[in-house]
């Protein structure tokens, strides 16, 4: 069975043109661009970024509180749903977790996917010991407010010194693991995505050292494009290409699951991302189409049990 079919790609290189026109704009107001910045707004007191001229970054904000609602419990299986309070909006989640879970996955669903549209299809990880906690994607169209990813609308936001929702949303993953280790602080978290959820996730684990690994399927780097761009659309766009992000992940371990048969994102371009790891990274191809299927969920519950 394979879960909901996930609508996203690699759509964002069709803004790239419109990129390079605005270019100008942003040379023109960089000289208000800080590289470790804060928004000015009063709900992102306490919250910055500090990012690198190669695009490596580190997040900063405040502890999030965490509002919880059980919506289902048998012997081995509990579903909360969760309401982050934090600094940048009220952001939704769907817990999915066994009595005593050995292993958690922060995962982001692909594009236009809300979390409530994986929560069936999740349950089979607790029947493994394994928890998933489901992130509503800003944006995705869920109970999380936001706009559809909007590379150009982030790069703004990210030259005027506010946050861009691509970092936001690797916030909100941090802010999940944060979570699930004040709760379970000796159990490994990782982060997982698909599609471009799998880009959201790489960098949430290439900024944070408290994940245990990242796991991305169907999903796929930029090929380093920044480096085609000024200062300081170039290092935005350096510090969300997941091909910057994995090697801040290893040695922690990165798995790549791509399909031959992909039609979204090219089979190549996941074996690239997998590349730029290293020697290291597992790279596993899989019998499907785009997204994850259960293939892929028997190759990471193995992956976990074993670790």
């Amino acid at each position: 069975m394979q879960k909901p079919s996930v609508s996203s790609s690699g759509a964002w290189v069709k803004s790239l043109p419109d990129i390079r026109l605005i270019a100008v704009f942003f040379a023109l107001v960089s000289g208000a661009f800080v590289m470790g910045c804060s928004g000015p707004g009063e709900e992102t007191i306490g919250s910055s970024w500090n990012l690198s001229s190669d695009g490596s970054i580190r997040f900063t904000f405040p502890e999030v509180k965490v509002q919880e609602s059980v919506t289902e419990k048998n012997a081995n299986l509990t579903v909360t749903d969760l309401m982050f309070k934090g600094f940048a909006g009220d952001v939704h989640a769907i817990l999915v977790s066994p009595k005593k879970p050995n292993a958690f996955l922060i995962w982001a669903p692909g594009a236009n996917n809300p979390a409530s549209g994986y929560l069936d299809y999740m349950k089979y990880y607790p029947a493994h010991d394994i928890a998933v906690l489901i992130m509503d994607v800003r944006g995705n169209g869920g109970l999380t407010p936001g706009y559809p990813m909007d590379i150009e609308r982030d790069a703004g936001l990210f030259v005027k010194g506010e946050w861009p929702q691509w970092y936001l949303i690797a916030a909100d993953m941090i802010s999940a693991q944060q979570y699930i280790h004040r709760i379970f602080p000796s159990v490994p978290v990782y982060a997982v995505g698909d599609s471009n959820g799998g880009r959201y996730a790489a960098l949430a684990a290439g900024s944070d050292p408290g994940f245990a690994g990242y796991m991305g399927i169907s999903t796929s780097g930029f090929s380093h494009i920044g480096d085609q761009y000024s200062s300081p659309v170039r290092e935005f766009l350096l510090s969300i290409d997941p091909e910057v992000q994995v090697p801040e992940i290893i040695p922690r371990p990165v798995m790549i699951f791509h399909a031959p048969e992909d039609p979204v994102i090219p089979f190549e371009d996941g074996r690239a991302l997998a590349g730029a790891a290293g020697d290291k990274a597992i790279f596993i191809s899989f019998n499907g189409t785009h997204g994850g299927n259960r293939e892929v969920d028997d190759h990471i519950i193995t992956f976990l049990q074993n670790s």
